[in-house]
């Protein structure tokens, strides 16, 4: 099954604390799910799962008195994935007058604003899906071709900060998270807290494998820095030794060459080391490099003498 599917299996199992989050939850799923037919009159809502049918027709019957059809039919024949559509004819006007779906109002003043963390997670189980953290994109989204629904439920998601944005696909409206700690808020917002532990696991797993790629292509760049370095340096003391006497240097110019030829690979850093544990404990790295440059500096010299005869 998919990280949705898995995250919507938990979902349908939580149960709400009281009646009024109970319908909140039913009007989120079934705002993002119907469609109401006046003559005759009949309200039609259409999931994509049968847990969530099971969880949409056990709330209808404790809460209103129902007599519905339930339709099947194949929407993907490569994996015979199934859409179901609870047909309800008696109790039909109550439900569509409880929940304003012609009128489309939504928010009471009187409303408790926890509640619409239940309306949240109906929309979410109607309409959304979120790609498994395991995978290269965060993207969490919930799409309805009702603006005024999505419109409502962005407004829901700034008041518990989250920025949420929305985007126009073919006739539809699609509401979206791509933030990986904001999606994780949303799925605690909603309750989803035992994947959540799933979903903290997998971003911290990929930030130190992430973090370990980062320090790894470090050293990288940084040895193909100091192997460039070095083979510069080599090449000046080639330039230098074959062009002066080794009685015309100073010693210090002497020694750091041959340091050099000793331990190609050696950062400065390391042949400071070198030097510290052989002969000067109070080098720094500074009188180093400066003793480099020097050497740069002589073969330098050379090759514009030579490039001038």
């Amino acid at each position: 099954m998919s990280f949705t599917t898995d995250l919507k299996e938990e979902l349908i199992t939580l149960k709400n604390n009281s009646k009024e989050e109970d319908l909140f939850e039913l009007e989120g799923i079934i705002r993002l799910s119907s469609e109401v037919f006046l003559l005759p009159l009949k309200l039609e809502i259409t999931l994509n799962s049968k847990s969530l049918v099971r969880l949409v027709l056990s709330l209808l019957k404790k809460y209103f008195d129902i007599e519905y059809e339930l339709i099947s039919k194949i929407v993907n024949r490569f994996n015979k994935k199934e859409s179901y559509t609870i047909s309800i004819t008696k109790g039909a006007k109550e439900i569509i007058d409880t929940f304003h779906l012609i009128d489309d109002k939504i928010k009471n003043e009187n409303d408790n604003p926890e509640h619409y963390k239940q309306f949240i997670r109906g929309a979410f189980l109607a309409k959304g899906s979120v790609n498994d953290p395991a995978g290269k994109n965060s993207h969490l989204e919930i799409a309805s071709s009702e603006s005024g629904d999505i419109i409502f439920i962005q407004g829901l998601l700034v008041d518990y900060d989250l920025n949420a944005r929305i985007s126009k696909r073919n006739n539809y409206l699609v509401l979206y998270l791509k933030s990986i700690s904001e999606i994780g808020s949303f799925l605690y917002l909603i309750g989803a807290t035992s994947i959540m532990e799933y979903y903290e696991n997998t971003i911290i797993q990929k930030e130190i494998i992430a973090t370990a790629k980062r320090s790894v292509n470090l050293d990288i760049a940084n040895q193909t820095k100091t192997n460039n370095t070095a083979h510069e340096q080599l090449r000046y003391i080639q330039i230098v030794e074959e062009n002066y006497k080794l009685a015309d240097l100073d010693e210090h110019i002497i020694e750091t060459m041959n340091l050099r030829k000793l331990y190609p690979e050696y950062s400065l850093s390391e042949l400071l080391d070198v030097v510290h544990d052989n002969s000067d404990p109070y080098l720094t790295k500074s009188r180093l490099n400066h003793r480099f440059r020097k050497i740069k500096t002589l073969a330098q010299e050379i090759l514009e003498i030579k490039s001038n005869k």
